[in-house]
């Protein structure tokens, strides 16, 4: 008897286990988006220099950080419509307004990156395709070279 009564005690935490355990799991269906959707993302070349060193960086605002947040202002979710017009709109804004913020400075700055739209079933790329390369030359010191 004494055996059957600690079965009995057990069995509540059995079914605990069993709820939990349920509850965690994955019901088996794909978590990822379905369908086609078309994206863009920042593909860097050249991160961000100063005088054509990377040490003193940290003292300047990134970029390709401000370009990724202007991309997903004016298009935070990928559909399957996409926004190039407004996307690359944002992107022209936000490199006027960088080269605006530090022409001027002592310091030669420059950065290269490309924007990219791509066309995604899932997490599968389909397609991908450039848009626009976005080049940063700001504050350029003057050569002596002559042609």
């Amino acid at each position: 008897m004494k055996h059957l009564s600690k079965l009995w005690q057990a069995l509540p935490l059995v079914a605990l286990l069993v709820v939990a355990a349920l509850t965690l799991t994955s019901c088996g269906g794909d978590d990822e988006p379905q369908g086609t959707v078309i994206d863009y993302y920042i593909n860097v070349e050249e991160e961000l220099l100063v005088n054509g060193e990377s040490n003193s960086t940290g003292r300047f605002l990134n970029p390709v950080t401000r370009m990724r947040e202007a991309i997903r202002s004016v298009y935070p979710t990928a559909n399957a419509q996409g926004a190039d017009m407004a996307v690359l709109a944002a992107c022209e804004k936000e490199q006027v307004d960088y080269i605006q913020m530090y022409t001027g400075l002592p310091e030669h700055l420059t950065c290269m990156f490309h924007l990219v739209r791509v066309v995604k079933d899932g997490t599968r790329v389909k397609l991908s395709e450039r848009l626009k390369t976005y080049v940063y030359d700001i504050n350029p010191k003057a050569t002596d070279v002559e042609d």
